[in-house]
Order: structure tokens, then sequence, then C-alpha cells
């Protein structure tokens, strides 16, 4: 009779025992299946993402003696007709609006405001960000009137100007010795040809 009640103590003992283990055992099973969308979600917040660096910009600031402003070419190629004075003049096109100037300069020139017809000093910004690296120092390579000269041909540093740079100084050249006048038509040539080079006012 002790035996047999000893018995069934003994397995109501380990019912009790394996049932809190399995309980256990499921209650943590539960608490990890919870914690799974969590961690997952916490880990995707977590994944470092590449971000794009602002792009790097040249810029220096210059006048542009402006003698008028027009909506397409042909009025401003037919303004610049009407005027022998604007032979060295040219048409700029910045945000679809088209610029009479006859001449870049890094300071306003009193005496250049006499040119007939009259005209005013528009300041405006010359920014680069072209990857390569004689184009991407443009706007401050155009502040220097020495890279204008014949004359210093030889002492340019081809590493620092484009390719180009003195085969098309040679051209302009013909058209002007004013170094701002130059200058004008220097800028023109790489700002229509590229995109990196941008105007601002």
């Amino acid at each position: 009779m002790a035996t047999m009640k000893a018995l069934r103590n003994n397995a109501i003992f380990q019912a009790m025992f394996i049932g809190s283990i399995t309980g256990l055992a499921g209650v943590i099973l539960f608490v990890f299946i919870l914690q799974l969308p969590t961690t997952t979600e916490e880990a995707a917040e977590t994944i470092p993402t590449v971000q794009t660096p602002e792009e790097q910009q040249v810029q220096q600031q210059y006048f542009a003696l402006q003698h008028g402003v027009f909506s397409n070419f042909d009025s401003a190629a037919q303004f610049l007709g009407t005027y022998p004075t604007l032979n060295k003049a040219a048409v700029v096109k910045v945000d679809e609006q088209y610029f009479v100037w006859s001449r870049l300069d890094t300071e306003k020139v009193e005496t250049a405001l006499t040119i007939v017809p009259t005209g005013f000093y528009k300041k405006i910004t010359i920014m680069s960000s072209c990857p390569n690296p004689a184009e991407f120092q443009l706007p401050v390579t155009l502040k220097d009137s020495k890279m204008f000269s014949l004359e210093d041909t030889e002492a340019i540093d081809k590493q620092q100007v484009p390719k180009d740079w003195t085969a098309l100084m040679t051209e302009v050249s013909k058209l002007s010795t004013n170094p701002n006048v130059v200058r004008l038509h220097m800028f023109i040539n790489y700002f229509e040809s590229l995109d990196c080079l941008k105007v601002t006012f």
C-alpha cells in the first residue's frame, strides 16, 4: 500500500516537473518568436547606406559688360549686327535668355562703359564641377590675364589648362589682344562645350 502511494506521489512529481519544463520551454520559444520581427527590423534599420557626397565646385566672380538681353538668339544677333562697335562681342545663352556681352572683367573698368551702345556691368559667378582637373580649375584659370598672352605661351603649365587651350587662345587672339575680350571668348568656348561649367547671377 505504501509502495503504491510512493509510486503515485513520484508520478505526480515527475508530471509536475515535466510540465514545468515544458511550460518554461514554451514560454522561452514564444518570447524568442516575438523577438524575431523586431530583431529583423532593427537589423534592417542599421544597414549602412552609401550617400553621395555633395558635388565639389570651384567658383569665381566676374563682371560681364552687358549691352542687352533677348528671348531668342536671332534677336540678339540682329542687335549685334546693328552696332559695328560690338564686332568683338558675343551672344551668351544662360537660363533660356540670350545676353550680349562685349568683355569679361575681373573688376569694373569705368572707361569700358563709354562704348556705344552703352552697357553696364553684370556681376556673374562662374562655377565648375568638371571631373577633369584642368577643366575643374577653369574659373580660377580665367582670372589670370597672363594665360591670354601669346608671348607667355611657353610659360603656361600644360597640366593646368585644358588640352586645346593654347590652340584656342591663338585663334581668339586674332580677334583681339585685350585680355578681357579674349577671356570672354575663351570662357564662351568652354561654357558651350562643358555641361559641368555653369553661370549664375
